[in-house]
């Protein structure tokens, strides 16, 4: 069975603040489509061709896409975006192809890396290894990229070097994993707030959405239903990452990795309500 990419596997999952459609299709759509020839994907004269009066149907595809051309990747749900948000790419889409017509294909290998996917930062939903199915890719300004699952709400591991080679995957249709292309330099164990109480639940992803930046705002409540807000950005020296936080106030603890230097904005581990509402951690690795 094809196995389906992470944010259809999150129901309830929805971007919190929408972006203006052609920022929306940089961020999720740009890497696959190009405007007036086939890529990963269909151009989007072609999408514009098929979906033009039909944008209900358009939307339907993009929540519920199936396997449908041979040799092409299935395409992953977009559900994560919401109706309103998919409804503003279709007018995006009609929009760009306006007076384009269809580029002939030339030959050459269909899996070569778009040049869209070596571009920094920019926020790719594939999987990964050592994650579970609902994994974010992200290449940050620099050398730095990230692992965030979705579903465990947390970073899992940061690298060095290049982003992701998504040849394995491609070729495989959806049933193979990407692999990085680099070294990784950090790996987290868990996640790095402690709330101050006893009471769990399993932690709920609340959505995603990009700064002006082109950096990632991961949302989410965690095990004791805090509601949490994460940005994770390299140091100015490319050394360490940098996360800010935002949260509703409750205390928390912070569990710092062996082998990592944790500094934090507030300048003690121990983050008090008050302080939880904003404050900033900083990672450096030897």
């Amino acid at each position: 069975m094809k196995i389906l990419l992470l944010l259809a596997l999150l129901p309830g999952a929805t971007a919190f603040a929408a972006d203006p459609p052609a920022q929306t299709f940089q961020i999720h759509c740009s890497a696959c489509h190009a405007v007036d020839h086939m890529l990963v994907g269909p151009s989007l004269v072609e999408i514009s061709g098929i979906y033009r009066e039909n944008q209900d149907g358009f939307v339907k595809w993009c929540v519920e896409p199936q396997h449908k051309r041979e040799g092409v990747v299935e395409m992953p749900s977009m559900a994560h975006l919401g109706g309103p948000v998919l409804r503003g790419l279709h007018g995006y889409i009609l929009e760009a192809a306006a007076g384009k017509t269809e580029l002939k294909k030339t030959e050459g290998d269909p899996y070569t890396v778009p040049s869209a996917m070596t571009r920094r930062p920019q926020v790719m939903r594939i999987f990964m290894p050592d994650a579970s199915p609902a994994a974010i890719a992200v290449a940050l300004p620099g050398d730095l990229s990230f692992c965030f699952d979705a579903s465990e709400c947390r970073l899992r591991y940061v690298w060095k070097g290049g982003f992701i080679d998504g040849f394995p995957y491609w070729k495989a249709n959806g049933s193979s994993l990407a692999k990085l292309d680099g070294q990784v330099v950090y790996r987290e164990p868990k996640p790095p707030l402690v709330a101050l109480t006893s009471v769990a639940a399993p932690p709920k992803f609340l959505g995603y959405r990009v700064g002006k930046d082109g950096i990632p705002v991961f949302r989410y409540r965690n095990e004791v239903g805090n509601s949490i807000e994460e940005t994770i950005r390299p140091t100015a020296d490319g050394k360490g990452i940098e996360r800010q936080f935002r949260t509703d106030g409750q205390g928390f603890s912070v569990a710092a990795p062996e082998g990592v230097q944790v500094e934090s904005s507030t300048g003690s581990l121990q983050i008090s309500p008050e302080q939880a509402k904003s404050f900033t951690l900083t990672y450096r690795w030897k």
